[in-house]
């Protein structure tokens, strides 16, 4: 996409050179296929294989779309992108797949020797989260093949479903700008509206009542008047939300909850438990740059 013809928000932040991402892409099932969108995996290959088996997910006529985070914090990150890719699965790019892409990008064009000392900030402009050179996506980031790799970037910001009146996104829409014209790091980690109507990354709406921001998916469903419906992931604190045009499949399996998917046509929820991270049980800890 041509940035000139681009209109930021005031908010948006810089994208950094080395995340070499594709802001929207459209795709159109097939009148007959089932289209399931499944929550963040980050790494939790087991799981995955079983909500799969659950849903009796058939390759030559089902889609999968995953909403963002298939890495980072799970046991087998790398098996989690194979199986998508051995299952032609969709997806959009979450916040940590953001983060390994880019230190892999760097990596790629000045090479490992360049990516010292740990705790220098990689350059890549005025990016919403600054890598240090130490992050703890730096093994993932080293250890994808390129076929890994080719598939992870390839995972736009935004899929676009127009025949079912469908996105899916992983963190969510600001629903008072266009769609080409989102704050990508927003889209990607956004979970409230502050008092000023910009996305936040903070869970204030929830933790904070005396708040004056809102949730994200409230400020849509209160402006925004077609009957589009946005899928998303990333706020595991929340679990799953069924609302009417905001649908939310991120129901925390890394914390040892649930790893769930709705199939679009019938809105099934289907759902299976999760081991989780070392007994981990929330999310709490993602304020800080290795999130």
């Amino acid at each position: 996409m041509d940035q000139s013809t681009l209109h930021p928000p005031e908010y948006a932040h810089d994208v950094s050179p080395y995340a070499n991402l594709t802001r929207v892409n459209v795709y159109t099932p097939a009148d007959d296929a089932r289209v399931f969108v499944m929550g963040d995996v980050h790494g939790c290959l087991d799981e995955m294989n079983s909500l799969l088996n659950l849903i009796q997910f058939n390759q030559t006529k089902d889609v999968l779309i995953l909403t963002g985070d298939l890495i980072f914090r799970g046991p087998d990150s790398l098996g989690v992108i194979r199986r998508a890719k051995e299952l032609n699965a969709l997806c959009v790019r979450g916040n940590h797949d953001d983060k390994v892409i880019r230190l892999r990008g760097y990596e790629n064009k000045y090479g490992s020797e360049a990516m010292s000392p740990k705790d220098e900030i990689m350059p890549e402009g005025d990016v919403g989260d600054p890598l240090k050179f130490g992050n703890k996506h730096v093994a993932i980031a080293r250890e994808m093949s390129v076929d890994d790799y080719n598939y992870l970037v390839a995972c736009p910001l935004i899929l676009d479903i127009p025949n079912l009146n469908a996105r899916v996104v992983h963190g969510g829409i600001d629903p008072y700008i266009n769609l080409v014209d989102q704050d990508p790091w927003s889209v990607m980690n956004m979970r409230d509206m502050d008092e000023n109507n910009h996305p936040t990354k903070a869970k204030l709406s929830k933790n904070s009542p005396s708040s004056s921001n809102i949730h994200w998916t409230t400020a849509y469903n209160e402006y925004v008047t077609n009957n589009l419906t946005v899928y998303y992931g990333h706020d595991a604190s929340r679990g799953i939300n069924l609302a009417s045009r905001t649908i939310g499949v991120d129901s925390g399996c890394i914390y040892g909850r649930k790893l769930s998917a709705i199939e679009m046509r019938s809105d099934k929820l289907y759902q299976v438990d999760c081991q989780g991270e070392n007994g981990k049980a929330d999310d709490d800890d993602d304020n800080n740059n290795d999130d």
